[in-house]
């Protein structure tokens, strides 16, 4: 053991000769327990709450889709034809060709309506070309036909069998003038998203009657990755083989851009709030090496003395900051961790299901919190061991004998 580590220790061991730096050493510990703690325990539950939001956005956001440029899909529904133009063959083309690409279909993105005889209500239309996209939960489909979400089923009155009239905004020429297009299509299934409820989930329709309807709509093509794909990765290969103005690739992170934004806004103004209480106890660790500096003044003048250099004097005072820090600072962190996990095993803290997305506050600990949060710590407790560790290298040894002398 070298010299700094033995006087540290010899020092931290005689503080609790001392009442009064002993009660603010355990006061000093305790705080750092007690923000440390809190520190992980803050994290872990906004952790918990965002990793079931982001496995709900990923369940019910399209993974990987490509938007293609210019005007084809508009002039495509103009001629009325079901076959898609040259350049939108070759871009499915390459993109199927793709490595981690499973599978692409079109989908038409559209406004609508649909209308009973109580009145119309407004709606989101998207028409799929195979299948329903796996981002709904549908299933299969019965045949083909509308399929709802349950919230407008429930509204309109709606069921699986029976059936509704669907409205386009883009009229079509009649012997009495323009009229709105429509037609009546089955319900062939409805489904439950599980999500809130003021949130406007699509009516998928097959594109084919989409396209008669609304011709004029966003036209993407939707992809499914291969087991195991990285959707990043995948985009990334997909921008290199696509030039901009053939097509934009946007993935469910893209799409949901402004919620991770507030998701990493949230996280971090929760942590600078509550690592103040840190911020507190480093204050107390700062009090607390100033009195053993004080009570020690005499015997620091004797190492100076005798030849101890003022780097040495400074690192013994920093090594004395981490031994009374890293005990609290190290409880702290491991009695939040346990606690975390207790709370989300057992699931202890219960929530109104119809409010929030779970019944219960989920905890998650994630070693790189775990690891911000060690060097927050680190960082408070070492700027306030190193204003002690300065004051002790600037000690005089003759003014600090002569002081233990009177």
């Amino acid at each position: 053991m070298g010299f700094v580590w033995h006087v540290a220790l010899r020092y931290f061991r005689s503080t609790r000769a001392d009442a009064h730096i002993r009660v603010l050493a355990s006061l000093t510990a305790g705080g750092l327990a007690v923000g440390t703690a809190a520190l992980v325990l803050a994290l872990a539950a906004l952790s918990g709450f965002q990793n079931h939001l982001l496995e709900d956005l990923v369940r019910h956001t399209p993974t990987l889709q490509v938007e293609p440029g210019g005007r084809s899909g508009s002039a495509n529904g103009a001629a009325g034809s079901a076959a898609p133009p040259v350049g939108r063959v070759d871009l499915v083309d390459r993109v199927t060709a793709t490595e981690g690409v499973a599978a692409v279909q079109e989908l038409l993105y559209a406004r609508g309506w649909l209308v009973d005889r109580t009145g119309a209500l407004a709606v989101e239309v998207v028409g799929y070309e195979q299948a329903p996209p796996a981002w709904i939960p549908v299933g299969d489909a019965a045949a083909p036909g509308l399929i709802l979400p349950l919230s407008v089923a429930l509204r309109m009155g709606l069921t699986a069998g029976g059936s509704a009239r669907v409205v386009s905004p883009r009229a079509g020429l009649t012997p009495v003038g323009p009229r709105p297009r429509m037609r009546t299509l089955p319900v062939a299934a409805i489904y439950d998203s599980e999500r809130a409820e003021y949130e406007e989930l699509p009516v998928l329709l097959p594109l084919e009657q989409a396209d008669a309807l609304f011709a004029g709509g966003d036209r993407r093509l939707d992809l499914t990755l291969a087991p195991g794909a990285d959707p990043e990765e995948v985009a990334a290969d997909l921008r290199s083989a696509i030039a901009p103005a053939e097509g934009t690739v946007t993935t469910w992170r893209q799409a949901n851009r402004a919620l991770l934004f507030v998701l990493r806004l949230e996280k971090g103004l929760v942590f600078s709030a509550v690592a103040l209480i840190v911020a507190v106890a480093a204050f107390a660790l700062l009090a607390a090496l100033s009195l053993v500096l004080s009570s020690k003044r005499s015997e620091i003048g004797v190492l100076a003395a005798m030849g101890a250099p003022p780097v040495r004097l400074q690192r013994l005072f920093l090594a004395l900051g981490a031994l009374l820090s890293v005990g609290g600072a190290g409880f702290g962190g491991a009695a939040g961790a346990g606690a975390a996990a207790f709370l989300d095993r057992f699931r202890v803290i219960s929530l109104p299901s119809d409010v929030y997305i779970v019944d219960y506050v989920p905890f998650l600990v994630r070693g790189r919190d775990v690891l911000v949060v060690f060097l927050s710590t680190v960082i408070f407790t070492g700027a306030a061991s190193l204003l002690s560790a300065r004051r002790a290298s600037r000690l005089d040894p003759v003014e600090a004998m002569r002081s233990a002398r009177t």
